[in-house]
């Protein structure tokens, strides 16, 4: 596991993430926190999952039950509403034009600054010459 990026992930990005678990499955929080993790969000505590959770639920876009454990208590599995399909649908749209806009970042720094400094840190394959 490695340690998050500071601020990172962005705090409007978690609900489009948990939407999209929840849709391929239901699931209860270890799960997606899980599938969260092998996104590679880390920097995301159970206790913000939890809240972004019961909020998304008061929402309307995720339900919950209260299902038996396998081997312990009972857990509460969250399944998505159509209302929820709707947001992921709108948070899908929403993240294409973010992308958009830093492919187009990416396009500028990497043909400008970011060419530059790669530049002046590459060696040279010139032989130092001895006098």
């Amino acid at each position: 596991e490695r340690d998050p990026f500071p601020g990172w992930p962005p705090r409007d990005i978690l609900p489009p993430f948990v939407l999209l678990a929840v849709s391929l499955q239901r699931a209860h929080g270890y799960v997606i926190e899980d599938y969260l993790r092998a996104l590679g969000l880390f920097g995301i505590t159970m206790s913000t999952l939890y809240r972004t959770l019961r909020q998304m639920e008061r929402d309307g876009y995720l339900e919950s039950t209260w299902e038996p454990g396998p081997t312990g208590p009972a857990r509460r599995v969250y399944t998505i509403t159509d209302a929820g399909h709707t947001w992921l649908d709108s948070s899908a749209t929403m993240l294409n034009t973010y992308r958009e806009t830093i492919d187009r970042f990416f396009g500028l720094y990497e043909a400008g600054p970011g060419a530059t400094r790669r530049q002046s840190a590459e060696p040279t394959n010139e032989k130092e010459t001895h006098t």
